[in-house]
């Protein structure tokens, strides 16, 4: 199959999970016989590489503009495929790329799936446009698009209850090798399970503030990495605020791409997923997939991914979270307990069956299969 990512900023991945994503299964699309295209944003590409693990890459123009980056580096990127016949699967990460979808209709032999990561229209990190634009975009997906990718089970559920649509569940997946090395913890001073850890990119959804505020009461001397950036202008004021602490236990590392992020994990003693709003995470995912303690605020998509692997607390409530952290601080026997649950719950979460299932999209998507029902492939 000729396979082309859009949707994404790109790869080598340097902002989050979805990005990881696109670089695991593609990677592995490639291994399995296929050709894959994916589409990165100029101001988001670190390398003049035509091809990485694999992959073509196609680097195009977009605006560095929260509002406009995805669907106009979409629309560019469609120009591209159908152009060129590049690809005859076009998925699309991100339910606000279906807007989009009524142009591939001029082209019958172009197939589009589209992956929906959760409710994307309650984030914070959007202003009242974007949330509406991204809830009217659902409508759009569900009449247009050949197939579409639920990333966690309520999402499903939701698209089939509103819109009779069937989708199919495909999680993201996970590294499950523990990292053994120690050079990047060198680097930056760190000695193993001595430190705690969140990461995402400095959006509000992320809920990075309630990771602080919680730690900023806290009785220990472990440090807290905060890891991610700020992919916009737009939301400069959030990351500026979580600098204001004056708390010398918090550390701002920034964007540690692969195998460095996978050793900071790796060596954690609890990994926090402070998140307001969340889908499938695949940071979360990988932290599971490493065996880590999980300490996560008690989202519905959240706990469908943890189940009883990790420890909850109320969402946005950094006292609670305090609190959490703390027991687990003062029973150490009980971090291990959830550590040997979390390589257990991780076993679902392999990138090499989430790779087969993506194959069984794609071909559904080509056979039409999909409109007639869905599923897990």
């Amino acid at each position: 199959m000729r396979i082309a990512m859009l949707g994404n900023r790109g790869v080598p991945a340097r902002w989050g999970g979805s990005d990881t994503a696109v670089e695991e299964i593609g990677a592995r699309l490639v291994e399995r016989g296929h050709q894959v295209v994916v589409y990165c944003r100029r101001h988001n590409s670190s390398i003049p590489d035509r091809y990485y693990k694999g992959m073509e890459r196609i680097v195009l123009p977009s605006p560095k503009i929260k509002s406009a980056d995805t669907l106009a580096h979409s629309l560019l990127s469609i120009f591209d495929v159908v152009l060129h016949n590049r690809a005859d699967i076009l998925h699309f990460n991100g339910v606000g790329n279906s807007w989009l979808l009524p142009l591939l209709k001029l082209f019958p032999s172009k197939k589009s799936v589209v992956t929906i990561d959760g409710p994307d229209w309650t984030r914070p990190k959007w202003g009242k446009v974007a949330r509406w634009m991204l809830r009217e975009s659902v409508p759009f997906m569900v009449r247009f698009a050949d197939a579409i990718i639920s990333d966690n089970v309520l999402i499903r559920q939701f698209i089939q209850d509103e819109y009779e649509r069937d989708s199919f569940l495909v999680f993201y997946g996970a590294d499950q090798e523990t990292r053994t090395e120690t050079d990047v913890l060198e680097q930056y001073h760190l000695e193993p399970r001595r430190y705690l850890m969140c990461s995402g990119v400095l959006t509000p959804d992320k809920g990075q503030d309630i990771a602080i505020g919680a730690m900023e009461g806290l009785a220990t001397d472990l440090p807290l990495l905060v890891l991610g950036v700020t992919p916009y202008s737009e939301v400069e004021y959030y990351a500026r605020k979580l600098r204001q602490t004056s708390d010398p236990r918090i550390r701002f590392l920034g964007f540690i791409p692969g195998e460095g992020f996978k050793q900071l994990v790796s060596h954690a003693l609890l990994y926090l997923h402070p998140l307001l709003a969340d889908g499938s995470s695949p940071a979360l995912i990988q932290a599971l997939g490493m065996g880590k303690c999980v300490v996560a605020s008690a989202l519905p998509e959240t706990m469908g991914i943890i189940g009883d692997a990790g420890v909850s607390f109320p969402a946005g409530d950094a006292r609670a979270l305090r609190r959490a952290i703390e027991a687990l601080l003062a029973h150490p026997e009980q971090i291990v307990s959830y550590e040997q649950k979390a390589r257990e719950r991780a076993k679902v979460f392999d990138w090499d069956e989430i790779t087969r299932q993506h194959e069984g999209v794609y071909e559904a998507a080509l056979s039409g299969a999909s409109k007639q029902g869905g599923g897990i492939p």
